[in-house]
């Protein structure tokens, strides 16, 4: 049985309320799995120069990471707290979430039906690493809401066009964020599928990544004197120079993949297993109904990926977990036209449809509200330091390690730039890291520059300033593969 859907000119009879409500009902479902941290949100140490609009130390991003439109935002003058940031970075992700759900079910699909698409794509776990970069992220995330809400007004074939300006736009905030742009484009109901319609679609994104590839080499020679994006050391690049290096990073390919594989189910394995069968199923019911509706975002999730892999080769860079977002949104859109198909054949099929949708979007809801719970817990215990500093002018300092702190287990603290910077936002003076700067704390008494001999932390109020004494003896061992700052 083969689904029809809304033709634009039905959907614009609808009027923008089905849309509304869509974006609406995705909105409010992030707002529920992220309650906790609504009112102090957790920020990972390099997107505190979001926060703070510091362009000079994100400036180094340009080059190594050709995130253009990023810097520009860092040099805005108006600054907004981060849950302010918080929730614009999410409206906009609920923006492109309800747009996605709404072009690929239709208009006149059920409410409940495409809300579910919308939160199994914008609460996965990738979707949750990724929006603890939110201060960074806005202007982004920014261009796919403006591009979500074209694809909802244009036609497919302006929406492909648009391609051209809004793929190197993408590429310059997020180095995934042009494989969003095409998901919106594979996932439209109203498209007139056939392998010549894909093969031009595929090939004209291609081309718009290759200009935005050649766009952001341009500007790094423009700006810095290097025609290419030279990889950070912090990242231990292993660049392919000949057939061992080639096999050894194709080895990273395996290790991305067990990682992904963990974390696509929160560290659950019958999780993984479930989603595996489940999404095989999906293509399986719409491909039986319409072939090349299921080959579509199958096409999406091969290319993207491929060309993440071919960089992966190229590089020898790790990849994190992260990176495979954009899978689920084909993901969910999978989901729901498989909830459509199994409702248009009888009222025991439509029980199994409806309740499987429901369950992935409320699993997910579920564990995104635990995530959120646990990852605040270096908030609540860097504002209880904060309590117990004087209030004075000078500089704070910090001996010991970060690596001590439960709370930092819990939040999944990367750096000590974790605990400078935030002390820093919440009392807006200067952080001294021992740690990092022993020479600035050479004139401390010496107890105080080794930090806590216990397993707690101790805060000291001094006449050279206050100390926070973390404890000297880390917990858990440092992560690899971490930015210094920027």
């Amino acid at each position: 049985m083969t689904m029809t859907f809304d033709s634009p000119a039905m959907a614009l009879r609808r009027g923008p309320w089905p849309l509304l409500a869509t974006i609406a009902v995705a909105f409010a479902g992030l707002l529920i799995a992220a309650a906790f941290q609504l009112p102090d949100p957790l920020i990972r140490h390099d997107d505190y120069p979001a926060l703070f609009g510091d362009a000079e130390t994100y400036y180094v991003k340009t080059l190594t990471e050709g995130r253009w439109v990023n810097y520009l935002w860092h040099l805005r003058e108006v600054l907004l707290p981060s849950w302010g940031n918080y929730l614009i970075y999410n409206a906009l992700w609920a923006v492109v979430l309800g747009c996605l759900a709404h072009n690929a079910l239709g208009s006149g699909a059920a409410l409940w039906r495409k809300g579910a698409v919308a939160l199994i794509a914008g609460l996965s776990a990738p979707a949750l690493l990724i929006s603890l970069w939110f201060n960074t992220l806005i202007p982004g995330m920014a261009i796919l809401a403006i591009y979500a809400l074209a694809t909802t007004q244009l036609s497919d074939r302006a929406c492909r066009w648009l391609l051209v300006p809004f793929v190197p736009l993408a590429l310059t905030a997020y180095t995934t964020y042009p494989f969003f742009l095409l998901a919106l484009c594979l996932t439209r109901a109203d498209t007139e599928r056939s392998a010549k319609d894909l093969a031009a679609l595929l090939g004209l994104f291609i081309l718009c990544f290759a200009l935005a590839m050649a766009s952001i080499y341009t500007l790094n020679y423009l700006f810095h004197g290097v025609f290419g994006i030279p990889m950070a050391e912090w990242r231990m690049p292993n660049p392919a120079h000949d057939l061992v290096s080639v096999m050894d990073n194709i080895g990273l390919i395996g290790s991305f993949l067990t990682s992904s594989a963990s974390l696509v189910s929160f560290h659950f394995l019958p999780l993984t297993l479930f989603q595996l069968a489940l999404f095989g199923w999906a293509v399986w019911v719409v491909g039986k109904s319409d072939p090349w509706r299921a080959i579509y975002p199958l096409a999406g999730i091969c290319l993207g990926m491929g060309l993440i892999f071919v960089q992966t080769v190229k590089t020898g860079i790790t990849l994190p977990p992260r990176v495979s977002g954009f899978v689920w949104l084909y993901y969910a859109v999978l989901l729901g036209l498989m909830s459509q198909e199994l409702a248009a054949r009888g009222a025991g099929w439509d029980r199994i449809g409806r309740n499987l949708l429901a369950f992935v979007a409320l699993i997910y809801l579920a564990f995104n509200v635990l995530q959120h719970r646990d990852v605040t817990a270096w908030q609540t215990d860097s504002r209880k330091m904060v309590a117990q500093i004087t209030p004075a002018d000078g500089p704070i300092y910090v001996s010991g390690t970060y690596l001590s702190l439960p709370s930092g287990e819990k939040s999944g603290l990367q750096h000590d730039l974790s605990v400078a910077f935030r002390l820093t936002q919440l009392t807006g003076r200067d952080v001294v890291i021992c740690a990092m700067t022993p020479e600035a704390c050479a004139h401390l008494p010496e107890d105080v520059q080794t930090g806590a001999s216990g397993a707690q932390y101790e805060v000291r109020n001094l006449d050279v300033g206050s100390v926070i004494m973390l404890s000297s003896t880390p917990i858990r061992e440092a992560a690899h593969n971490i930015p210094d700052g920027g």
